[in-house]
């Protein structure tokens, strides 16, 4: 802090020492054009781990800075035979494909946004854990 202090001082006392005649003028005229560049930055964020379990649910934090938008999409593992599962996403009904693939929304701007979901339908022989990513489009 002192340092700071006798610093301001100096500066002060070198500005005072100055002759008037060498102060600046606002005589300059122009225009500058500034750029810059935002990376795409888009990252999804379940508040808990997302099970497929009958009436499970939770809400998942979406975010991505695209103008295009963005894809959210669950990996899992594939569906047996005979196993099924609904998941109610932002109010979409959804069928989890028995592939371990599915999209559950697009949005066509960039934002921010708390989504819901809940499963209902749930048949499964073994647990069945679904990893969120979120893509630029």
């Amino acid at each position: 802090m002192k340092r700071f202090a006798l610093a301001a001082v100096s500066m002060a006392v070198a500005l005072m020492a100055m002759p008037a005649t060498v102060q600046a003028k606002d005589t300059a005229n122009g225009t500058f054009r500034v750029r810059a560049h935002v990376p795409v930055s888009c990252w999804v964020r379940p508040d808990r781990t997302v099970t497929a379990e009958e009436g499970a649910t939770g809400a998942v934090i979406e975010a991505c800075n695209n103008p295009g938008g963005y894809t959210v999409s669950a990996q899992y593992r594939q569906l047996g035979t005979g196993e099924s599962a609904r998941m109610i996403y932002n109010d979409q009904a959804v069928e989890l494909s028995s592939s371990g693939q599915q999209v559950l929304r697009q949005s066509n701007m960039a934002t921010i946004r708390t989504v819901s979901y809940q499963f209902q339908n749930v048949n499964l022989e073994q647990p069945l854990i679904l990893a969120l990513t979120i893509q630029p489009i």
